[in-house]
């Protein structure tokens, strides 16, 4: 008799257990479409079981999906400051409106979607905010074999902000340029034929009067991409500041001709403000 009671529990303790396994699914949505009593309920009131089951990250996760941010912080307090933690912080602090602190926060958490979003709405508003909290997050970022594919996208993109910096402080024009072409070829070191990474770095080392290198960048990026019109623009203006101005006229060409095919407007490379008074001067 005491053998079958034993039976009855252990069962009823399975059932049980099977059952907050299928709820916790269920509120967090990630339940498969079966019929059961907590998945009935998630249905019927998707904020109802999520008070009770998962940790405290999960329950202030669930608490900020639903627009209940002051639980969200609650729960969110008592928490170590690990990556999951500052994530979490990062979108209270955005739900809050305190964009400061929401790229701060993504930061040390290395969420790189997150934070360059708000980055990037910050540039045009606080460049130089923006391009501090980007090298933040490269150096967040850097040191994590994990994430070579984001870390080479922050590095291009400090680049930009760089190269960007420079245009309005001109006397800093220099080091900033120089700035930027390093972050491209950091860029470069862990993804060498990405088509936007080798255009910036050509137009970079042509800004700074490096043509041996721009010349470079653009002949790796038209091998990559051989239908590449920026590419060939590129060798246009790097062959006409060489004084190859027959090879200038054709990469000038080329680049017009392959914008005209792939139904983009056709810029003229003689209008380039860097490289296009040395490539008008072969034209005449």
């Amino acid at each position: 008799m005491v053998r079958i009671a034993v039976v009855l529990v252990a069962v009823a303790v399975a059932a049980a257990l099977g059952a907050v396994q299928l709820a916790s699914s269920a509120a967090y949505g990630d339940l498969a479409a079966r019929a059961s009593l907590p998945a009935a309920l998630h249905a019927a009131d998707p904020g109802l079981l999520r008070p009770v089951l998962g940790g405290r990250a999960a329950r202030a996760a669930a608490a900020l999906h639903d627009g209940d941010v002051a639980t969200a912080e609650r729960l969110t307090a008592p928490l170590p400051d690990d990556a999951t933690t500052a994530d979490l912080r990062g979108q209270i602090a955005q739900a809050r409106g305190d964009r400061n602190a929401a790229i701060a926060a993504y930061v040390r958490a290395g969420d790189v979607v997150r934070a360059q979003g708000l980055i990037d709405a910050v540039a045009a508003a606080d460049p130089a905010r923006a391009l501090a909290d980007q090298r933040a997050l490269v150096a967040a970022l850097q040191d994590d074999p994990r994430a070579s594919e984001v870390t080479g996208q922050a590095w291009w993109r400090l680049g930009q902000l760089q190269a960007a910096a420079a245009e309005r402080d001109p006397t800093r024009r220099a080091a900033l340029g120089r700035e930027a072409e390093s972050s491209y070829e950091r860029a470069l070191a862990l993804a060498p034929n990405e088509e936007t990474y080798l255009l910036a770095a050509g137009y970079q080392s042509l800004a700074n009067g490096d043509v041996t290198s721009s010349a470079r960048w653009y002949a790796h990026a038209a091998e990559v991409v051989p239908n590449s019109a920026d590419a060939f623009a590129g060798l246009a203006w790097t062959a006409a500041l060489g004084g190859d101005c027959a090879r200038a006229r054709s990469n000038a060409h080329r680049a017009r001709t392959l914008r005209a095919q792939q139904g983009l407007t056709v810029r003229d490379p003689r209008l380039d403000p860097i490289g296009g008074p040395a490539l008008t001067r072969c034209s005449t």
